[in-house]
């Protein structure tokens, strides 16, 4: 060649043709998956990939899912996988016209999920439902986890610990250290430092003046959702209710009144702005 490196007769050849299926990482693609057209189960459409926010134009037949629109198994994979990694646990159409929530079923069959993508999906699926039903945390001495099912208790038990030490392991749910003292308060161990960093963070975030809303002043910029306790900053836009990401209420920013109680979007609330929170609200789910 005429960089003064020798070839055999068919080596360029395979070499452009790798070069041309990898990305620009230099990492190969990964295989495309397709539908079989012989699938009786399926309904096959022509049309665009409702699915394909890329245009990556894939090559497999497209299918029409339970809400109507169209997709291939790569760009359905794709996603599902996008929702999961966002922190979502339910699968919805990402059709801004259309709002219908995909069986977890349905997903598998239609992106035609592998091994290890069930296994990624389902373990995704899983930590988010535990994150949001269940108070759970990683036992600072095993790193397993461990769930409380005393809400308003600091003082947990871990039962792999207690059966490994053969005696009583407890720790502090709040600041994740091993429970070796009484503590007279209910809101900290026997640590002087053991603070809550959702309390901490309420307690000194800065105030913000919303942007479009008039009248509404000292609000601060970090609320514990008022339903399920999780803390939502809000951007100062729009107006000053906020929909949860976890539970999906609404609520008011300023008067942590539910939305329904409250419903001025745009102007002063009927009562005066809510104090600075000094608790989290816990998630009672139905």
């Amino acid at each position: 060649m005429s960089c003064g490196h020798t070839v055999t007769p068919m080596s360029p050849t395979n070499w452009f043709r790798r070069l041309l299926d990898k990305g620009s990482s230099g990492v190969s693609t990964e295989e495309e998956k397709c539908y079989d057209p012989a699938d009786t189960t399926l309904e096959f459409v022509d049309g665009d990939d409702d699915m394909d926010f890329e245009c990556t134009d894939y090559k497999s037949l497209r299918a029409r899912m339970s809400c109507g629109h169209t997709v291939t198994p790569m760009s359905l994979t794709k996603w599902c996988r996008r929702l999961l990694d966002e922190g979502k646990s339910r699968f919805v159409c990402g059709q801004t016209d259309c709002d219908v929530e995909w069986p977890y079923e349905e997903v598998r069959k239609m992106a035609l999920l592998t091994t290890e993508e069930t296994e990624y999906f389902e373990k995704k699926m899983f930590q988010r439902v535990a994150k949001d039903s269940l108070d759970v945390k990683t036992c600072p001495s095993c790193k397993s986890s461990v769930v409380r099912t005393d809400l308003n208790n600091l003082r947990v038990r871990c039962t792999l610990c207690t059966a490994d030490k053969n005696k009583t392991y407890e720790f502090c749910w709040q600041c994740l250290r091993e429970w070796e003292h009484p503590s007279p308060h209910s809101f900290r161990c026997a640590y002087d430092d053991c603070i809550s960093k959702p309390l901490q963070i309420l307690k000194t975030c800065q105030n913000i003046t919303f942007e479009n809303v008039k009248d509404v002043t000292g609000c601060p910029s970090i609320r514990a959702c008022p339903t399920c306790g999780l803390l939502i900053e809000h951007d100062k836009t729009k107006c000053k209710n906020i929909i949860c990401p976890r539970c999906e209420v609404e609520f008011c920013f300023a008067c942590l009144r539910l939305t329904e109680m409250c419903k001025s979007y745009f102007e002063a609330c009927s009562i005066s702005i809510a104090p600075r929170q000094t608790s989290i609200p816990v998630w009672h789910k139905m």
